[in-house]
């Protein structure tokens, strides 16, 4: 849901997802990119998947808001031309994978974008990139009480202090859904 509140919030002009799966997070993505579009913040959704068979939930009306590259995620976000204002990073889990995407990214960051990592209970890459891109980096661990999943953790990277108002709003909403 912290997906769904950073597009409607920031109503960016590009989200890219690194790791479709089955297609969940592109259908929450594009339909937050669906109630932008009505409110006059019209916006694309990329993901990518080395799996050609993944996005099977990715299916009409949220197909018209974007569309997934198959291939080596790497090579697709590097035929990217626009600047990327939202990122979620799902796919690979290695750490030299990981970085390697961010890097392939750093010339296609937006001044406003904002990076979701959901291996940073793993790796410290995303943390890594915000230093070498003079941005801030936010970690929340994710601990549930009573349950057999012992929890995980999510960062973010963004702009540093003295961002935007809606930046620092989408800030906010982030830390509260955390």
């Amino acid at each position: 849901m912290a997906w769904y509140g950073i597009v409607r919030q920031c109503r960016p002009k590009l989200v890219v997802e690194t790791g479709v799966d089955k297609g969940l997070g592109s259908l929450l993505l594009c339909s937050a990119l669906k109630r932008n579009s009505e409110e006059g913040y019209p916006g694309e959704y990329v993901g990518t998947d080395i799996n050609p068979r993944a996005g099977a939930l990715f299916q009409p009306p949220y197909t018209q808001f974007g569309r997934i590259a198959y291939g080596d995620s790497i090579e697709s976000l590097k035929k990217l031309n626009m600047p990327i204002d939202v990122l979620i990073n799902d796919s690979d889990h290695s750490s030299d994978y990981e970085y390697r995407e961010y890097q392939a990214i750093a010339d296609r960051i937006s001044p406003h974008c904002i990076i979701i990592g959901d291996n940073c209970s793993v790796t410290d890459k995303l943390m890594q990139f915000a230093r070498d891109t003079d941005r801030d980096f936010l970690y929340f661990k994710d601990e549930p009480e009573h349950h057999w999943f012992p929890g995980t953790g999510v960062g973010f990277f963004f702009r540093k202090t003295g961002t935007s108002q809606q930046d620092r709003a989408a800030i906010v909403e982030i830390r509260r859904a955390g």
